[in-house]
């Protein structure tokens, strides 16, 4: 299953929601199943229960979540034990870059967000990013509930077209139009 949210305008307190979509995939046949979309807070604090509830809407409570970024709709915080305490879902974000928890700690200073220091304990979870070589060439994972080896074979089975696993680059897709459907209503 991957998860990703749309794109987001417009950041800060009068930011408003963006639209994040949940893609179940079959990794034998290399397709998407189903998909369930919801609603996320630009900068709020809901993305961990978002996500949970559409991974349980979508019966996939226990199969792994996969996420392109720990970040949702701006600084909204997924939170990896959050989701596998709501779910029973393992949580496997997969970085094309190694990220930084340094940028990432001075973005959430300069925001001046509420709960910067739940957010920033969440994110220091990217410290433990490990490399992965994959034929598309390499990522960096941040596991919570997987082995590495679990997570670089799960990386390897989900990708298609590139670095990016499949169900992950879909949900981004669909929750992209979702969010701009949204922005025309």
């Amino acid at each position: 299953m991957g998860c990703d949210d749309g794109r987001v305008e417009k950041l800060g307190p009068q930011a408003g929601f963006t639209a994040v979509a949940c893609i179940s995939w079959d990794n034998r046949l290399r397709l998407p199943l189903a998909g369930s979309l919801g609603l996320v807070r630009v900068d709020g604090v809901d993305a961990t229960s978002v996500l949970a509830g559409l991974v349980l809407r979508l019966g996939a409570a226990g199969r792994p979540v996969l996420l392109d970024s720990l970040t949702i709709g701006g600084f909204n915080i997924v939170s990896p034990p959050g989701v596998e305490r709501l779910t029973g879902s393992p949580v496997l974000a997969v970085y094309n870059y190694r990220p930084s928890l340094e940028r990432l700690e001075s973005g959430l200073r300069s925001s001046r967000l509420p709960l910067a220091g739940v957010r920033a304990r969440v994110l220091s979870l990217v410290e433990e990013a490990a490399e992965a070589s994959t034929p598309h060439g390499p990522v960096y994972l941040v596991a919570w509930g997987l082995e590495a080896s679990e997570a670089r074979r799960l990386v390897l089975e989900t990708q298609v077209y590139g670095r990016k696993p499949e169900p992950v680059r879909i949900a981004h897709y669909t929750a992209s139009e979702a969010s701009e459907a949204l922005r025309r209503v």
